[in-house]
């Protein structure tokens, strides 16, 4: 799966300088347009067919409709084709559970900085939901297949456009797979990603060469 060049989103909350500030942030972000942005789900409903954005980045505490029953009518109404971020206040385990079975792509609380929201959308568009560490037994077992091989590329020192070539993807796209790989495993750079495989057994045993 490839991200497009232009992701467009929506925004609903109903708090607006929560729903202001977050829209001037994502109208900096390069790749991201910001098409509308709501504070009453009612008008969202009406507006987004006309629209049809690639991510839904909403609330769950709405006026007029709960957050979890408007995300189960969109992902009805428009299955994959929609992306859906949830952001809330509350973080208890039926939140996370309850969202994830609508089909929500990432559960964030509100604390999440603007760089961990837009790398859900991101990531959202790769087909990937950001599940919350505490529904995971170990962060390492979130790394898809296509992850474990742009690690192993990683491990062998090719580049972004080497690893495109032979994976058959965007170079962009390399990259928001770098950026999930860096974050599941906990690091911040290539190089640590690659010592954290080799920690996990991700990448096998590293073999060391014997003197001659």
């Amino acid at each position: 799966m490839s991200i497009p060049e232009t992701i467009t989103v929506m925004l609903l909350d109903d708090h607006p300088l929560v729903l202001e500030g977050l829209k001037n942030r994502l109208d900096k972000e390069p790749g991201i347009d910001v098409l509308q942005a709501y504070s009453d789900p009612r008008e969202l409903l009406a507006g987004i067919d006309a629209c049809r954005p690639d991510v839904l980045v909403m609330d769950i505490s709405l006026p007029h409709l709960d957050g979890f029953e408007l995300g189960k009518q969109l992902k009805e109404r428009f299955g994959h084709s929609l992306k859906i971020i949830l952001l809330s206040g509350y973080t208890y385990d039926e939140f996370y559970s309850k969202a994830y079975e609508i089909g929500v792509h990432a559960y964030l609380s509100k604390t999440s900085t603007y760089p961990q929201i837009i790398n859900a959308i991101k990531q959202s568009m790769l087909g990937h939901a950001l599940v919350s560490e505490k529904m995971l037994a170990k962060p390492t077992d979130a790394l898809t297949p296509t992850e474990h091989e742009v690690l192993k590329r990683i491990a062998e020192e090719k580049t972004n456009k080497e690893i495109a070539r032979e994976l058959a993807m965007s170079q962009r796209t390399v990259e928001y797979h770098l950026t999930a790989i860096n974050q599941k495993l906990g690091v911040k750079s290539r190089i640590g990603a690659v010592v954290k495989g080799y920690e996990t057994g991700l990448l096998g045993s590293v073999n060391r060469r014997e003197p001659e």
